[in-house]
């Protein structure tokens, strides 16, 4: 019968070209054209019903966006049965064909209900919406709010829906904590969005995952949406007034009632015991929500769910909601190293695959939590052998894969460089991390660039200052040679370097001025290498400099009876003029001799105390600065007197630097009253005041620095190893790579083999005595070992304080 029925309907539209039957409405052209049009709109409407054949109420919500892309083309609900004809019909007559290699028939009667069932589901929510636009749902609802919002202020608006929401459930009152502008403006969106459900539903399904999100973590619950409809009901009749006619109140009355169960569905998949525990913040309540999880899928649990579509990070989520306890349990529960008979259960891996930026998370957020996860990366054993303990350091991910690390300065130990602190270097796991890297290269590759700048040095303290250039001597000149020849190579292969950072996107940008920023290669970032490559650039001029001077035929070789920079005066006196050579060749020398000070990081000890020295220097150049000052308006009323010695400015303010510096042998000013008074304050002021100052300032900061001072040298080095890394070919880093077999299953006793992904070292017993060993730290548990079952319940596996220990420690 409806198999005819579809047959008969379908050649009646063939003759309708006016849009009124079910197969003209989306014929985008004719012929070909129109009929594979209309067929991908029916194939697309058939997937979606068999996709979410078990998910009635996210069909729902696809064919709510196909149905309004379907009434745009003119279909009518009353045409729905015979679409559902046309359909079934197609899909028996291609089914009843026999089958070309077998010669059977595939349809059968259960076929032909069991369709029926599903376009019955499918035309109910189709003619929902259908009707809706044939009754003008949208544009009076429109018109309404247009009419609502030009009337009434977004104050009123919002005190109208709130004081219904109160009068309807006072219950969920409690939820609205922000400033009443704000929640006016929300409540404005909120119904904005429900209009705009209307008239384009796919902007509305995209707004609502977001919305949900928020909600969700507001803590609103699908239960809520019953009385926020009622509550934006009433609100919208009280502001209406006269025009709250009965076919606005009818529309409104649909709109909601399929808002409603769209809205209801997102909230009710989103809030879960996982969800419900992140919005209050409770750590027991999370940890009973993963106890009942699966062992296989308990990492799953603490690290994903969805809220409405989206996969969100739990751990991410209290992060940046600042639930710092909840952040550490899941840390802390992630890296537990579990066991059954089977196998062994470590979360590391699925911590990295899934949150590939937590180290670059937790050093802006929440620094103090990376101890916790350095913690999960360490394991003791309990036995002593030999004198020494068996130690494994699961540092794969912390070293970076060079493969996945291309850019060595997005490496896990580069973040914590550029955005760590000084105590995150000081916990075993990365002081064993920068152990292997400065083995494996950093400490051969920095020590052979240091060799050859110290040969440059030296070849430049030989032809420059123990040799005056200009006196052009054979023995001077050849050494001057070669040192701008050494200092030229040098410059072409850090020149290189620098491009190759360039063309490699490794560059910071640095800000020069507001609105304005500098892109600089990581090479030129750091201090020491900026000077070096000014000062190879200085002796490169002077070197080549001198050589074309000495080079040329009337140079005299032999050295003259007075100094080339000298002159001769009136009556013998000789006045010094300083050349240009000699002012480059002063700027080599303290550039080139100061970079010695970068050797000390060869040793932990002088590289803290250089580190110490360098930041106290900078509260010196603080108060150099006020020095200058205060010397330059005291040498400025010096000049104004016209006192002896002082009767021009700049002789003023040095005859003062001298004196306050103790340059000058001891003079007798013959001032005025007042010129003497002001001299004396200045030494007051100087000596007594900004001195003592200074000094109690350094006396507190180096106090404070003492403190750092480890973890800073180790930073530095760490900077250092990072540095070489970004210079070494990926081939060579490669290789290093291979050699240390992170892929190797590590041993927590003979013949029981752990995890990868780390190294393992044998430490002596005295690390027992380090407050982070803790013996054989896995958890081991008896009975079945189905991966389907949870592991069973242990309290005592982490500190019940461990909240309290975040808010110390944040609080340090």
């Amino acid at each position: 019968g409806r198999g005819g029925e579809a047959s008969d309907d379908d050649d009646d539209d063939d003759d309708d070209e006016d849009g009124d039957g079910a197969t003209s409405v989306m014929s985008g052209n004719s012929g070909g054209d129109s009929s594979r049009a209309f067929g991908m709109q029916i194939w697309e409407l058939l997937e979606i019903a068999l996709r979410h054949l078990w998910e009635p109420e996210v069909m729902n919500e696809c064919l709510i966006v196909v149905a309004s892309r379907w009434a745009s083309f003119g279909l009518k609900a009353d045409l729905l049965p015979d679409l559902g004809n046309a359909i079934q019909f197609a899909i028996q007559q291609f089914l009843e064909t026999p089958c070309s290699s077998c010669k059977n028939n595939d349809w059968t009667a259960e076929m032909g209900g069991a369709w029926w069932w599903l376009w019955d589901s499918i035309s109910l929510s189709l003619s929902k919406h259908l009707t809706s636009v044939e009754q003008m749902d949208s544009s009076i609802c429109r018109e309404c709010w247009d009419l609502i919002k030009e009337a009434k202020s977004s104050e009123e608006v919002g005190d109208a829906f709130f004081t219904e929401l109160g009068r309807q459930a006072p219950h969920v009152v409690h939820l609205f904590q922000r400033p009443k502008k704000l929640q006016a403006y929300m409540w404005m969106q909120a119904v904005e969005l429900l209009v705009v459900f209307t008239e384009v539903p796919e902007k509305f399904f995209e707004a609502l995952q977001s919305l949900t999100i928020r909600h969700v973590k507001y803590g609103v619950k699908g239960e809520y949406v019953k009385p926020f409809g009622k509550a934006i009901l009433s609100g919208l009749e009280e502001l209406a007034g006269p025009r709250w006619t009965p076919p606005v109140v009818t529309a409104w009355k649909n709109l909601w009632s399929r808002v409603s169960t769209c809205v209801g569905r997102s909230l009710n998949v989103g809030t879960n015991l996982i969800t419900v525990a992140l919005v209050n913040g409770d750590v027991e309540r999370f940890r009973e929500a993963i106890e009942c999880a699966p062992r296989r899928d308990r990492m799953s649990w603490v690290t994903r769910v969805e809220v409405y579509g989206a996969i969100m990070s739990p751990l991410y989520w209290a992060i940046r909601d600042g639930k710092f306890a909840i952040a550490q349990f899941m840390i802390q529960d992630l890296l537990a190293l579990r066991a059954d008979r089977d196998a062994y259960y470590y979360g590391r891996e699925h911590l990295w695959r899934t949150h590939q930026d937590i180290i670059p998370t937790l050093c802006s957020d929440c620094p103090m939590l990376v101890e916790d996860l350095q913690d999960g990366l360490l394991w003791h054993s309990q036995h002593v052998h030999d004198g020494k303990v068996r130690a494994n350091y699961y540092i794969r991910e912390l070293y970076g894969d060079p493969s996945e690390n291309p850019d060595a300065w997005k490496t896990p130990l580069a973040v914590m460089c550029l955005k760590g602190q000084p105590q995150m270097f000081l916990h075993p796991v990365s002081v064993k991390l920068l152990e292997l890297k400065w083995d494996r290269f950093g400490k051969k590759t920095f020590l052979c660039v240091q060799l050859i700048f110290i040969v440059i040095i030296a070849l430049f303290t030989h032809g420059f200052l123990m040799h005056h250039p200009e006196s052009c001597d054979e023995e001077g000149f050849f050494t001057r040679v070669a040192a701008g020849s050494l200092a030229l190579l040098i410059f072409l292969v850090m020149s290189y370097l620098v491009a190759a950072q360039y063309r490699g996107g490794q560059i910071t940008y640095v800000r020069i001025m507001k609105g304005f920023t500098l892109p600089v290669p990581r090479l030129l970032c750091n201090p020491w290498n900026l000077a070096r490559y000014v000062s190879i650039i200085c002796l490169m001029y002077a070197a080549f400099t001198n050589f074309s001077t000495c080079s040329s035929p009337s140079a005299a070789h032999d050295t003259p009876t007075l100094h080339p920079s000298s002159s001769l005066l009136g009556g013998g006196e000789v006045r010094h003029t300083v050349t240009p050579l000699q002012v480059v060749t002063a700027v080599s020398a303290i550039s080139m001799w100061g970079q010695l000070i970068q050797a000390l990081v060869i040793s932990t000890r002088l590289a803290a105390l250089t580190y110490t020295i360098g930041r106290l220097f900078s509260d010196v150049t603080r108060f150099m600065i006020l020095m200058g000052i205060t010397l330059v308006s005291f040498a400025a009323a010096l000049t104004a007197l016209q006192e002896p010695g002082f009767e021009e400015f700049d002789v003023s303010t040095m005859n003062l630097l001298k004196h306050f510096l103790n340059l000058a042998p001891p003079t007798h000013y013959d001032f005025e009253a007042l010129g003497m008074f002001i001299l004396v304050m200045f030494a007051i002021v100087i000596h007594v005041g900004l001195l003592s100052i200074l000094i109690a300032q350094l006396a507190l900061a180096y106090e404070h620095l003492s403190e750092d001072k480890a973890g800073y040298a180790k930073m530095n080095r760490a900077y250092v190893c990072v540095e070489v890394e970004s210079c070494i070919p990926m081939r060579i880093r490669r290789k290093i790579w291979d050699a240390i077999d992170f892929d190797k299953p590590l041993e927590f006793d003979h013949g029981d083999e752990g995890p990868t992904g780390g190294i393992q070292v044998m430490e002596l017993a005295i690390v027992r005595a380090h407050p982070k060993y803790k013996p054989d730290r896995i958890i081991r548990c008896t009975g079945t070992a189905d991966p389907h079952d949870p592991w069973p319940v242990i309290r005592d596996v982490f500190e019940e304080g461990e909240g309290e220990g975040v808010v110390k420690k944040a609080a340090s």
